[in-house]
């Protein structure tokens, strides 16, 4: 090939890889233009601008993850995983740092710690000292409270203060753990975030909380939240369908998706 064509031909793909990128990430005062979304179906090129300005979609139809509107909304990826694994974990923290009101969207209960009283289950239940403090002298010579040695991690064989605490209680009260969530009124106190948020009143969501098994019980993520395919399509389509404008159907995928 000629030199003067290895010219042309460089600079025709550094302008084609411009007007991609420019295409589908130009923003104009911190609102998107258009967003690429990759995904295994074929890319969608979402043209942000035109709905929000030209059909007037309110911000938190679609970013819903407050009870009111926010200036500094979220990417939709920020709730919605491809998968729930610790990256996303880890990710999602860090894009609701600033405003932790955001986090009652999904982590809607809280609870306390528990308000347990030690004279009346030593002097009104009977129960000897051995009965939740270690009967073995080698670990536990006089009894001495329990976060003298379980913390809120794990340490090698010595488990964290709350599975410590819930495997004593478990043996006088496991009716209480075998009805679930319902059982941890028995000892703690909760609260509705959501009904916090409504009230202004500050939200603290207690990393205790934070992980869905504590109320769910062996649920999958994705069983509580959407995952991003199921988030796109359950929001685009349905708001598609509901107007009567805009691909809705299955026989209507090429209408978004490009190979």
């Amino acid at each position: 090939m000629p030199r003067r064509y290895v010219f042309v031909t460089v600079f025709c793909c550094l302008m084609a890889v411009v007007a991609v990128v420019g295409y589908t990430h130009d923003s104009t005062g911190g609102t998107p233009v258009r967003l690429l979304l990759e995904n295994a179906g074929g890319r969608v090129v979402f043209d942000h601008q035109r709905h929000a300005e030209d059909y007037k979609v309110a911000c938190e139809t679609c970013h819903h993850e407050s009870g009111k509107p926010r200036e500094n909304v979220q990417p939709c990826g920020a709730c919605h995983g491809i998968d729930f694994g610790g990256s996303f974990r880890e990710d999602h923290v860090a894009a609701f740092a600033d405003d932790e009101t955001t986090c009652a969207t999904c982590h809607h209960m809280g609870s306390a710690p528990a308000k347990w009283d030690h004279a009346a289950h030593a002097e009104e239940y009977g129960l000897s000292c051995t009965d939740c403090h270690h009967a073995d002298a080698d670990i536990e010579p006089e009894p001495a409270r329990c976060t003298a040695c379980h913390l809120d991690r794990p340490m090698g064989t010595i488990p964290d203060m709350r599975t410590a605490a819930h495997a004593k209680c478990a043996t006088c009260h496991q009716e209480w753990f075998d009805e679930g969530m319902k059982g941890c009124t028995g000892c703690h106190p909760f609260t509705d975030n959501r009904k916090l948020v409504a009230s202004g009143e500050p939200v603290d969501v207690n990393p205790g909380d934070a992980d869905c098994t504590v109320c769910h019980g062996d649920v999958k993520p994705a069983d509580l939240i959407p995952d991003r395919m199921a988030a796109f399509h359950g929001n685009c389509m349905k708001c598609h369908e509901k107007l009567g404008k805009g691909p809705f159907r299955k026989d209507q995928c090429n209408q978004c998706h490009t190979k």
